[in-house]
């Protein structure tokens, strides 16, 4: 085979990790992969088998052998996370080399220039970042100009919506609402941009199949009428036609915008690899190396990128599983990754010079050093049967033929050895250093005992000490359930609630069924939407108001009436002129919601002494708080203009939702404010990517979210020790946890029954215009009439299901393996109100060996795995569903301060104590210690009504100024007492600079709130760290799992030239951060302080380095001074996160108008930020 010249090693990978000082020395596997030519490789690397390290061990080992330069080696992964842990890595190694080069005394072992100050490291990007700045170099070859707009999520979402108002075309056979349709555009414009194909070839390809459907007769040589499903197959093929057309529209629009979307970037990125020959002699130039990590999660458009750019013997190095190939209905295909060894060949040198190209190499890492030995046993079960299923297809030979027509590439049979590489994937061994773990089996009456269940030995894991640090001092164990469908969180979050067991929720999606988002959004759409009735009910029968059934059914009649009202002629009786008109009632009845609007009630609630037709009327504490709500909502109102966070937030007071979280008993108030931050989170990201505020588009999105079961999950940076994480499968993927718990692997649940073929939607590219349709089961419609095509739709929707069932294996094989030490798998027969028992999942049944008389538990182990004591026998289960087998009855609505009842029982679900008594107690205490304050002659502050509430009280406004009264004179005794002033519980490093300038005036703020919508300079300076983090590789493509429009978005219309300009000549342009946007917290005083550091540098000396990037003027001295008190924060909480001393970390802000760097010299010490806070709390509020 021909390589590239490179002398020879003058260390072997072992040689050079002791040299390093590293504690382990790499395997046989790991030292042939790290040693390998400069070549083209695959490297099949199971879950937990290392293949971060060997990545950052391979690159450390070419710069010692002088094979490469750090500045050679390009590495690329897929999320800014994974990516940001391979260049800490390498990072770190390179360090190492570099301090044991200097100590070389002959200056002759290792490379000249390793120690040199020109040395540069090695470039470490996302997927999408590398797509983006292939485009921004060679772009304009195709007339893509550098400026260009990036559309985020939300600004894609409102373009497609406007694409979807005004199309003109015929879509009437769409039945389905208009976000679905936004929603299928932007699915198809994002599958066509990863499988290089354009809208309108889509459309012709789908008319084309159309037209020759309906000339076909129903069934050859025989005149008989077409069914039923002959009708509905042809109004799918035209239903995606018109949505192909609406996709080129959409494409239409971004241009005239001069806009690209994410999935525009990638294509665009592969057509320059095709087209434009200069970029690839460019590329290999600069990189002799290649790292491409997560392979089998890559589209066919990324695929064609690299093959364009590193092909034909370049040394790209490739690393993935088949087993975690769990993204396919994002474009990746688990074939792919096999695919590679044909697209990169290795070169073949012959005696006649270079010759001919063959397949590359494959390598494998099988030692897993995450899972214990039981659950490596239950993962291997998984991957071995998924094996057996490649070897049938590779008997097979071949996939169904694939129609050839309007521009479609016939599909050949799939490439030789594509399935027999898959089946011939080895399983993973255990580690040297593996503990035995355990694997725990459940099979329970219902999915409330399962959840239960659960809950109970969740109690027991929480307080298990699995493992130790080196003093002795036991590491809080890491727990997670990881479920297949959001669905099943609410069970299980139920039982957490009832036992006081702290947990996060994580993902947008599954963040929208959390009570307190819950009750957010339907506020929202309530503000935005006078139409949502349903979301009104929510709000009036929830916790806080409490409207009881007969109130309800009463203001439905206000409702009614009202409606009935406004339909009616000007000179027509009024509905309290006299009884309903029979007709009216039907109108009224039919159709509540569109006619008779719950929200247009409140905003005009009836009379005192009003009465329905039907004799019913609202009672008096339903009436007082009906018109607060109605206060509430109109006070609101006048948010909707301002800024999307500032409306959120005073909704969120408004609401008293922070109030409510942070009084959840045996919660820290972080803990309980976890839900509402990272519903905020998500929120700012999606305004970070929308030119204007648009709250329809926003609660849009969140539809769309929650209709999403895989595709808006994100991914959490960090592992909670301190609650239980509760996430989907897709979202755990690269994650590990000490105990893994994975209920509901019920049949047709997990595996789920889902149809996934592209006939049976609207938004899915047809297979046979996908780049890996070779790897997909395919629709014959090489048939003499109509018949054939809906029986061989028929086949097609079996094999897809065949196909189906792999991938939902893979998934199970992501979710086992991400458990250290517990994997707890469980079923349930009888799940909530489904009239069908669930049998279980057979990738829950094929673990019962492990349990069995006959299982083989590894040497020194006592069993593999153990049944649940409460799991119940099959013969055991009742023939008819608990759940639904006896009359519920429950009261409603039900004390929120105790908790609901269970219908079935009449027990209360609450496990932890009511807090009713301890709650009404300390009111008690807070009314007494207000009395003093609030003089005999004023007037007393009116309480909330409540159901018994009795005797002469102010009404309407009357009641409103007694309030505000109240509230008036209460302000002026405390004014007059002095009384002390109380901080939040955290602060962020801003308002600690505030503080120290106007404490004042910053305690003013913060006990009134005034939202301040940002400034241009605001917005100016969020574009531009926006733009560094994307130079630095750190703002990489979607993060599988994340959000669309969280990521981060550059806005064009800030101008941002001059400060690129001046950024990309400083200093800062040529280091690598260790971190970008690195948040922090410590405590200062009484207070925690939060910030976010923009980015942190190491230096060679392995001190810190931490700047702050301002897009203001340098200010005055006297002002430096004052804003040096945010440096000085970030440097004490980088210190104690990082256990260094305060004098090893420097701080530093680079004014980027000024293109100054400037470096306080006198930094504030712990002590001086504490006396800041100090003061504040000693200043009175006049």
């Amino acid at each position: 085979m021909s390589h590239p010249q490179v002398p020879e090693p003058l260390f072997s990978p072992e040689e050079l990790s002791r040299l390093l000082g590293e504690k382990n020395t790499p395997t046989p596997e790991q030292s042939a992969i790290i040693s390998s030519p400069l070549a083209p490789r695959l490297v099949i690397a199971g879950a937990g088998s290392g293949k971060t390290a060997t990545m950052a061990d391979r690159v450390v080992w070419l710069v010692a052998n002088g094979w490469v330069r750090p500045e050679e080696v390009l590495g690329v992964t897929f999320t800014r996370k994974a990516a940001g842990e391979l260049a800490t890595r390498i990072r770190a190694k390179l360090a190492a080399l570099q301090r044991v080069a200097a100590q070389d005394t002959r200056h002759d072992v290792f490379p000249a220039g390793l120690l040199s100050s020109d040395a540069l490291e090695p470039k470490v990007s996302t997927y999408h970042s590398f797509a983006s700045g292939i485009v921004s170099d060679y772009g304009l070859r195709l007339g893509v100009e550098r400026d260009v707009v990036l559309l985020g999520g939300a600004q894609a979402w409102q373009l497609a919506s406007e694409v979807v108002e005004a199309f003109d075309g015929d879509y009437s056979h769409f039945k389905a609402a208009k976000s679905t349709l936004v929603k299928a555009v932007i699915q198809l414009a994002g599958e066509c941009a990863e499988h290089l194909q354009e809208p309108a070839d889509v459309e012709a390809w789908l008319l084309a199949r159309l037209a020759e459907f309906e000339e076909r007769p129903y069934l050859a040589g025989a005149k008989k009428n077409a069914p039923q499903a002959a009708s509905e197959l042809a109004a799918m093929l035209r239903t995606r036609a018109s949505v192909a057309d609406m996709v080129g529209r959409y494409a239409a629009a971004k241009k005239s915008r001069g806009a690209l979307d994410f999935g525009d970037l990638v294509a665009l990125a592969a057509r320059v690899s095709r087209e434009i020959p200069i970029a690839a002699d460019m590329e290999r130039q600069r990189y002799k190396v290649v790292l491409l990590d997560e392979f089998q999660d890559t589209s066919y458009a990324q695929l064609v990128l690299f093959s364009r750019l590193f092909g034909e013997g370049h040394a790209v190095t490739a690393v993935g599983d088949p087993n975690q190939s769990i993204y396919g209905f994002r474009g990746a295909s688990a074939g792919q990754l096999f695919h590679f060894v044909r697209e990169f060949p290795v070169r073949v040198d012959g005696d006649d010079g270079p010759g001919r190209f063959v397949p590359a190499p494959t390598s494998y890492l099988t030692t897993a050093w995450r899972n214990g030995r039981a659950i490596l046993s239950a993962a291997n079960i998984m991957s071995e049967a998924l094996g057996r299923a490649e070897a049938q297809k590779a008997v097979a030979g071949s996939a169904p033929a694939v129609t050839a027509a309007a521009g479609a590439t016939p599909a050949g049979t799939m490439p030789a050895g594509t399935a027999a590489a898959a089946a011939n994937v080895p399983p993973l061994q255990p580690s040297p250093f593996a503990v035995d773990g355990r694997v725990v089996l459940g099979r329970f009456g219902t999915d409330l005992d399962e959840a239960a269940a659960l809950a109970e030995d969740i109690m027991k894991y929480r307080v298990t000490d699995f493992e130790r640090e080196a003093d002795g001092t036991p590491v809080p164990p890491a727990l997670a359930v990881l479920c297949r469908r959001r669905a099943q969180m609410e069970t299980i979050r139920r039982e957490f609630e009832a036992r006081g067991i702290a947990y996060e929720i994580v993902g947008l999606g599954g963040l929208l069924d959390t009570p307190e988002i819950v009750d957010l959004v339907a506020t929202l759409r309530v503000l935005a939407d006078p139409g949502r009735s349903d979301s009104l009910m929510r709000l009036l029968a929830g916790a806080r108001w409490r409207i009881g059934p007969a109130d309800l059914m009463a203001f439905r009649d206000w409702s009614s009436q009202l409606a009935r009202r406004r339909g009616r002629p000007a000179n027509a009786a009024t509905p309290e002129d006299g009884p309903a008109d029979a007709s009216d009632e039907a109108v009224i009845e039919s159709d509540l919601t569109d006619g008779a609007s719950l929200v247009e009630a409140l905003d005009w609630l009836p009379r005192e002494d009003w009465t329905s037709s039907h004799g019913r009327s609202l009672t008096e504490p339903a009436r007082d708080r009906l018109g607060r709500l109605s206060t509430e909502l109109r006070q609101l109102r006048g948010y909707l203009g301002d800024d999307l966070t500032t409306l959120l937030g005073e909704v969120e007071r408004a609401m008293l939702l922070d109030i409510e979280v942070a009084a959840r008993p045996g919660t820290s108030i972080h803990q309980a404010r976890r839900n509402l931050d990272a519903f905020q989170d998500a929120a700012a990201g999606f305004l970070r990517t929308s030119h204007r505020v648009d709250i329809l588009a926003f609660l849009a999105w969140l539809e769309a979210a929650a209709a999403e079961e895989n595709g808006l999950e994100a991914p959490p940076s960090d592992i909670n020790r301190e609650a239980v994480q509760l996430l989907t499968v897709h979202a755990s993927k690269g994650l590990e946890w000490d105990v893994v718990f994975v209920p509901g692997l019920n049949a047709g649940a997990f595996p789920s029954s889902k149809d996934s073929r592209w006939s049976s939607g609207a938004a899915a590219l047809p297979w046979p215009l996908r780049g890996d349709r070779s790897d997909l089961p395919q629709w014959d419609t090489d048939q003499p009439d109509q018949k054939g095509w809906l029986d061989a739709e028929k086949d097609f929707k079996s094999a897809v299901q065949v196909h189906g069932e792999g991938e939902e294996r893979r998934l199970a094989y992501v979710a086992y393996t991400r458990a250290k030490h517990v994997l707890w798998v469980s079923s349930a027969a009888w799940v909530g109100s489904r009239a069908g028992r669930a049998e279980m999942s057979p990738f829950l049944a094929e673990l019962e060996q492990l349990a069995g008389p006959g299982s083989a538990p590894a040497e020194g182990m006592e069993t593999c795995a153990m049944v649940h004591p409460a799991s119940v026998d099959e013969a055991s289960l009742p023939e008819k569903s608990p759940l639904t087998t006896e009359t519920e009855v429950a009261g409603w609505p039900y004390d929120p301060l105790e908790g609901p009842v269970d219908a079935r029982t009449g027990e209360r679900l609450r496990v932890v104590p009511g807090r009713r008594l301890a709650m009404e107690s300390a009111a008690a205490r807070v009314r007494a210690a207000l009395e003093p304050f609030v003089p005999e002659d004023s007037v007393p502050v009116l309480e909330p009504a409540s159901d018994n509430e009795s005797g002469p009280r102010l009404r309407g406004n009357a009641a409103g100024w007694a309030r505000e009264a109240a509230l008036l004179l209460e302000r002026r005794s405390r004014r007059a007492s002095g009384q002390d002033v109380h901080l939040p519980g955290h602060i962020s490093a801003s308002t600690l600079v505030d503080l120290g300038e106007d404490p004042a005036g910053v305690v003013g703020r913060l006990r009134r709130p005034v939202p301040r919508e940002p400034g241009m300079s605001a917005r100016k300076g969020t574009a531009f760290h926006a733009w560094v983090e994307e130079y630095f590789g750190a703002a990489g493509m979607l993060d599988l799992g994340e959000a669309p429009g969280s990521d981060d978005h550059i806005d064009a219309a800030y101008d941002l030239d001059t400060m690129v300009a001046t950024f990309e000549a400083s200093e800062w342009a040529d280091r690598s951060p260790a971190f970008v946007e690195v948040p922090v917290e410590t405590r200062v005083g009484d207070v925690v302080v939060r910030g976010r550091i923009d980015a942190v540098f190491q230096d060679a000396d392995g001190r810190w380095d931490l700047v702050d990037w301002k897009t203001g003027r340098r200010p005055s001295a006297a002002q430096l001074r004052a804003k040096s008190v945010q440096l000085a924060a970030y440097r004490l909480a980088w210190a104690r996160l990082k256990g260094v001393a305060v004098e090893d970390v420097r701080a530093a802000f680079f004014y980027v108008a000024d293109n100054q760097v400037v470096r306080p010299h006198d930094l504030g010490s712990a002590e001086e930020l504490e006396q800041i806070v100090a003061a504040a709390l000693d200043v009175g509020v006049p």
